[in-house]
């Protein structure tokens, strides 16, 4: 989440509380399991981007 920090200027806690609304929504969803270096994917996009492939 380092690059959403500093793309948003926004504090680690406060992109970690929203991408865990964004998970709690459905929108998001977290591939690691860890509570560390999570990863996140959104998967209409890449549902868009697989199409025709």
């Amino acid at each position: 989440m380092p690059g959403v920090r500093d793309a948003t200027g926004l504090s680690f806690p406060a992109v970690s509380s929203a991408m865990d609304v964004l998970v709690e929504l459905g929108i998001a969803r977290e591939l690691t399991g860890k509570r560390r270096n999570r990863l996140f994917v959104y998967d209409r996009y890449l549902t868009i981007l697989a199409e025709g492939t």
